[in-house]
């Protein structure tokens, strides 16, 4: 063999040599897929992916891959299917050792489907209810922290609204309008459930269309009503005969404009949308606290029933001015300092 042949098989060698030195360290490394519900533009998703990442920007060693199954823009019951079924696939060929699901569709399509596995941990986050709907309760490989409404936050800014008016009233009434999805059923008993007093609770509302949730929202007037509050509403259709929902812009800026009421958000995101302020469960914390329980299953290789799930305990004002302005409605200058701290305050048009 000449010189320049025994050059070329030592360099074919070495090439293959380093591929198969690369295969086996990434092969060797501790692997965590991210499932999100729904797509990355999502703002919620979005503010979770950026918890996430206050953690994972560590994981230098560590193999990372998401996967968004964008069900907000999936309404019939075999498109939903077909997602899980797709997102099953890509946590069987990734094989992770932790999974990290957020929100509830990722736990129902996907995640439940891994509970007790030899090899795999699960971490849940974004479960507005209860867990045992998934089979999490007492199995092996499941913790995770759960999103609950901040409710005795929403409580104290409806009460500090108040005591900046020229006449505040001592016992203000709100109603709870949602849309019908199944995230915002889940969130209804605990918001009917909660000790409003001083504030009177005067009930919930499902809109089942766009149509009927303009009926209700223009129907609210003081007396009767003082406050309205609003979560979710991407899975509101446009009519009994448009399944298709409306841009969630357009359904806040409408609701903003023609309500008689202050509308007060339950999602940071409202305020992106158009409300005026908004009082939400941190995304942050719960992509952060996620990672973070992923981090401690792998580096001290703990099973997920070792670390206890948790509560969330953290939540975000978002405020926009204008809006704010326009129903001559103040507030003390540490919400607006708050909102500014989190990058959730918006001073002119959103």
């Amino acid at each position: 063999m000449t010189s320049t042949g025994s050059s070329r098989v030592l360099s074919i060698l070495f090439v293959f040599a380093v591929l198969v030195t690369a295969v086996v360290f990434n092969a060797a490394k501790p692997r965590v897929m991210i499932l999100h519900s729904y797509d990355p533009d999502y703002p919620w998703t979005r503010d979770v992916d950026e918890g996430i990442e206050r953690v994972a920007k560590r994981w230098t060693d560590y193999s990372v891959t998401r996967h968004y199954m964008n069900t907000k823009k999936l309404s019939d019951k075999e498109s939903l299917r077909y997602a899980g079924i797709v997102a099953r696939r890509a946590i069987e060929q990734f094989d992770p050792g932790v999974l990290i699901a957020v929100d509830d569709l990722a736990q129902k399509l996907a995640a439940m489907h891994y509970t007790d596995h030899p090899r795999m941990n699960i971490v849940f986050a974004g479960v507005n209810g209860s867990i045992e709907p998934y089979g999490y309760q007492d199995v092996q490989n499941v913790t995770g922290i759960f999103e609950r409404k901040p409710w005795q936050a929403v409580k104290e800014l409806i009460l500090t609204l108040e005591r900046e008016k020229p006449r505040p009233n001592p016992r203000p009434s709100i109603r709870y309008l949602m849309d019908p999805s199944p995230s915002m059923q889940r969130d209804r008993a605990f918001v009917e459930a909660f000790d409003w007093s001083p504030i009177r609770f005067g009930g919930t509302f499902v809109a089942q269309d766009y149509q009927r949730w303009k009926q209700h929202v223009k129907g609210l007037h003081e007396p009767e009503s003082d406050y309205l509050l609003i979560a979710n509403y991407r899975k509101l259709p446009r009519s009994g005969g448009d399944p298709s929902p409306p841009p969630p812009a357009e359904i806040m800026h409408w609701t903003e404009a023609n309500s008689a009421i202050p509308v007060i958000g339950v999602n940071v995101f409202n305020v992106e949308d158009g409300a005026a302020i908004a009082v939400g469960a941190s995304p942050f914390e719960q992509g952060e606290v996620a990672a973070a329980m992923a981090e401690t299953l792998l580096e001290q290789g703990l099973r997920g029933i070792e670390l206890p799930m948790v509560m969330n305990r953290q939540y975000v004002v978002a405020i926009h001015q204008e809006a704010l302005s326009r129903r001559n409605l103040r507030l003390p200058q540490i919400y607006e300092t708050f909102a500014r701290t989190t990058a959730t305050y918006i001073k002119g048009k959103p």
